[in-house]
């Protein structure tokens, strides 16, 4: 029995409801909480607004733990972000989590808060140190310099047609001083970060587990490209480039770049603890005095959870090598293929196919790849091109794409 059905046990009264999140926004003392962290950005009544709307738009937030949902406000408004709004500055998004209480695992669904790229942009401009900045998304196909020490300089420019795959990105901003600072990523650094994602690394591993073209290979390869990683390639290689900046910037008073990603670094991991983020002081130490953000204890019976986001179910897994991240291609068949976790291959030359005759090398497969009439046949010269290096996988994927587009 619960602790409330316990105590209308001993005192014959019936339980109460379980709380609702809309009976907590219409707590005084929640308003009062609200008010209390918002800052000039957000007044108290507009962020209540928003919160109601991002229920609404979003019923299974109406579902998650009211503890959660509510942190998660509380953080958003101390950050001045609006949340699930068309600025995407920052989201509220249900996840489906499974603890085991006792002997049983119980399913129930939770919140968690991610800061998109634009509200990191949002405090970059609001920064008192900051004059501009600018981030971007780096394909091969783009002019792009950057150098560093006494002569530095970055020069950009944006190819309007078949950019090519994404090789990096970058930050940069002109402190207000009339300094200025760069951070460039290269594609190898985003894969890193993408596999420290829960969603999209615990997705991946559900779609190399299962049989190729089965109903749950299926089911996973689609929710999988449903990921910002996946649909948002560019947007979340960005936001990468600037996180990264955010912690090489200097600081300036109740400035909240830093801390927020501290936040979602957190939370990228699926281990914000926002049932603490209902806490003033806690909201405030974290915000503007530069403490940790709250952990979920890990590695124990409570912990051990699997997430739902983007209307997935994920089962927490150890991050995979980061050499053996790829980025998934054009289509979920060629996805599976690509996504495959294996050994480092030697290169081409070396590497022997099956019944010791030598593999294929990477001029053979583009050639074979630009003479192919269908996407199956396409499909099929990428699945032999998984031994090649990763830059000249990126190449056939690129091709496979402008041939066969969706």
């Amino acid at each position: 029995m619960s602790k409330d059905q316990l105590r209308a046990a001993a005192t014959g009264q019936a339980p109460q409801p379980p709380k609702t999140i809309f009976s907590y926004l219409d707590d005084p003392r929640v308003k009062a909480g609200i008010a209390a962290v918002a800052g000039k950005y957000l007044t108290p009544e507009r962020m209540l607004r928003l919160c109601v709307m991002a229920v609404k738009k979003t019923p299974k937030l109406a579902q998650c733990d009211p503890q959660t949902v509510l942190g998660a406000m509380m953080t958003s408004a101390a950050l001045g972000l609006e949340p699930n709004t068309v600025q995407q500055q920052a989201f509220l998004l249900p996840y489906n989590t499974r603890r085991k209480v006792g002997n049983e695992w119980v399913d129930h669904l939770e919140c968690q808060f991610q800061i998109g790229y634009r509200g990191f942009l949002t405090l970059m401009h609001r920064s008192p140190l900051i004059g501009s900045c600018q981030a971007e998304a780096i394909h091969e196909a783009d002019r792009f310099e950057h150098e560093l020490g006494s002569k530095t300089f970055l020069t950009y420019s944006k190819k309007l047609a078949e950019r090519g795959p994404l090789i990096g990105a970058f930050s940069w901003v002109q402190y207000a001083d009339g300094g200025e600072s760069a951070c460039v990523l290269p594609v190898q650094e985003i894969h890193k970060i993408r596999e420290r994602s829960e969603t999209y690394r615990s997705l991946r591993g559900k779609v190399d587990a299962a049989e190729d073209g089965s109903s749950d290979w299926k089911k996973a390869m689609a929710k999988l490209m449903d990921t910002p990683w996946v649909m948002w390639e560019d947007d979340m290689a960005v936001k990468s480039a600037i996180k990264k900046h955010a912690k090489l910037l200097p600081v300036a008073v109740n400035d909240a770049l830093a801390a927020a990603a501290g936040i979602d670094d957190r939370s990228d991991g699926g281990g914000l603890d926002l049932r603490s983020m209902v806490d003033v002081e806690t909201v405030r130490a974290v915000v503007a005095d530069g403490s940790e953000p709250p952990a979920l204890e890990d590695h124990t019976d409570e912990q051990q959870q699997s997430r739902e986001g983007f209307g997935t179910t994920q089962q927490r897994r150890e991050p995979a090598p980061a050499e053996h991240a790829q980025t998934p291609a054009a289509t979920p068949a060629a996805a599976k293929r690509t996504t495959r976790a294996a050994a480092p291959a030697a290169s081409p030359s070396q590497a022997p196919a099956a019944g010791g005759a030598p593999a294929p090398t990477y001029a053979q497969l583009a050639d074979d790849l630009q003479k192919c009439r269908d996407r199956d046949a396409g499909l099929e010269v990428l699945d032999l091109a998984r031994g090649l290096p990763e830059d000249q996988m990126r190449d056939l994927r690129a091709v496979f794409a402008r041939k066969f587009p969706d």
